[in-house]
């Protein structure tokens, strides 16, 4: 019986490829016609050749590269099996990587839009968060005043060496307590939000990744300034203070950027927060957080 050939145009029709796709995988000797007519120069194919063209496709599909392909034509089929289970692999880390980047830019859509719902600038609110994951290195002699960019930049780098995610966000936990102005108040910890799931290892005693415990937060937000900062934080704790209910003695202290244009000034958002103990809230009833649709305007 004679075996049927096929032209290159009938190969590119029932393949579902371009002419010039199957020229190229010719050319770099990937998928080469069964012979060549030396007279009219025209390529032709015999049809068992399609089912390594179908291989071809499926492995080009999942994202291996033409070389790689070229490789696994060799193969065996327990070594094309073993090939395949490590594209599988390849496969799920892009997947896990990909999750990974979704719930980055989930977590970094949220806390923008905790931004822009901040109610009013300079007064007090309260809010329900949720448990916040954290990277941070306690510190014993920086204030509200003093740069914290060192600490910082410590965060950052053990954040980019494990591959993850920065945030624009930094923040400080400092006892609440009654300072005579703000020089007086020492931080304990500088901190990042962490906006992936991974898990740090190999951090240095003064480094821990943790987690600020969900619940009902007094508030007050302002543009940050050394010569105002004192009165905004005497302003919440005068209200904690007012309050019959129980707080915990932790101030936690969040800097954001106003703007992140770079024509603009750059300002930072400060937020105080204080915690209500967990008996006080389970006992009370449920505080729904404050939702507004416009963002406030920023004070000069």
């Amino acid at each position: 019986m004679k075996e049927h050939y096929y032209t290159i145009g009938e190969v590119a029709k029932l393949s579902n490829l371009s002419v010039q796709t199957l020229r190229y995988y010719d050319q770099i000797d990937l998928f080469k016609p069964a012979y060549i007519d030396t007279f009219t120069n025209y390529r032709y194919y015999k049809g068992n050749q399609l089912f390594y063209l179908d291989i071809i496709k499926s492995l080009k599909y999942i994202g291996v590269t033409l070389d790689d392909i070229k490789k696994a034509l060799r193969l065996t089929s327990e070594e094309l099996l073993d090939f395949l289970a490590q594209q599988e692999l390849r496969i799920n880390e892009k997947i896990s990587r990909l999750n990974e980047a979704k719930n980055t830019l989930l977590k970094t859509k949220k806390q923008l839009q905790e931004q822009i719902d901040i109610p009013v600038f300079g007064e007090i609110y309260v809010q329900i968060e949720e448990a916040m994951p954290v990277l941070q290195v306690t510190t014993t002699e920086l204030t509200p005043t003093s740069s914290t960019s060192t600490y910082y930049a410590t965060l950052i780098k053990i954040i980019e060496k494990e591959g993850s995610v920065l945030n624009s966000r930094y923040g400080c936990i400092y006892p609440l307590e009654p300072y005579k102005d703000v020089n007086d108040i020492i931080y304990d910890a500088i901190f990042t939000p962490l906006l992936t799931e991974r898990t740090f290892s190999q951090l240095s005693p003064n480094i821990q990744q943790t987690i600020i415990p969900g619940g009902k937060y007094v508030c007050i937000a302002f543009i940050y300034d050394p010569d105002t900062y004192f009165s905004f934080y005497e302003k919440l704790r005068n209200h904690v203070l007012a309050q019959e209910e129980l707080f915990e003695s932790q101030v936690y202290e969040l800097y954001m950027p106003a703007t992140l244009t770079m024509e603009q000034e750059k300002k930072f958002i400060v937020e105080l927060k204080i915690r209500q103990k967990q008996e006080t809230q389970n006992s009370s009833e449920k505080v729904v957080a404050h939702s507004y649709n416009s963002q406030p305007e920023l004070p000069n």
